[in-house]
């Protein structure tokens, strides 16, 4: 009887299958970092765009034009 592994798999197959698991969990958490850094400057950048045009330091046509920018 074969137990653990066995022949097939070998440690080779398991140091490749545990890197492979790795780069995956490495690449899922690089891409939600990004997607949340993207999303936050949006945010902040509108937020200042709002408060110029609140306070008058924008006209309509300039809010409208750096809104869509």
């Amino acid at each position: 009887m074969m137990g653990g592994f066995g022949i097939g798999m070998g440690i080779i197959g398991v140091l490749f299958q545990l890197a492979l698991f790795i780069a995956l969990i490495y690449l899922v958490v690089t891409l939600i970092k990004k997607v949340n850094h993207h999303s936050d400057a949006n945010d902040q950048s509108e937020a200042i765009l709002k408060e110029r045009f609140a306070r008058g330091k924008l006209t309509v046509e300039e809010y409208t034009k750096k809104n869509l920018a």
